[in-house]
């Protein structure tokens, strides 16, 4: 029997605060995965993770203020309180769809302007 969505979800969000990538990593489906956010996009789960290890340098913490689960699908308001050039708090909404006790899909919706001032170029997803 597989894990219930939430549960799926937030193991996933603490091995990724723990800065374990293994196992956060396992956590994510091997076939058909796929993350898109304003600035990025992937639909391989080990690139995904790849990123998140490089980006996660960033982030110094993590609340979450809100959780809503419809099934399979499992919904976090998120703030970020992150510092690139200065402190900042990053409010963000992650959608993610759980089949067969893994996450197929994520998204995440946030306000990207900051990030696109520091590194200008594509949009990517």
């Amino acid at each position: 029997m597989s894990a219930a969505p939430l549960a799926v979800v937030e193991a996933f969000f603490a091995a990724r605060d723990a800065f374990d990538f293994e196992r956060a990593r396992a956590l994510l489906a091997d076939q058909g995965f796929s993350f898109r956010s304003p600035i990025a996009a992937f639909d391989c789960a080990d690139q995904f993770i790849q990123y998140g290890a490089h980006a996660s340098a960033i982030v110094q913490s993590v609340q979450v203020r809100k959780v809503f689960v419809d099934g399979p699908d499992v919904c976090h308001f998120l703030t970020y309180r992150i510092q690139i050039s200065e402190k900042l708090s990053v409010n963000a909404v992650q959608w993610s769809h759980v089949e067969q006790g893994r996450i197929l899909r994520i998204e995440t919706l946030f306000d990207a302007s900051v990030y696109r001032e520091l590194f200008p170029g594509p949009v990517v997803g």
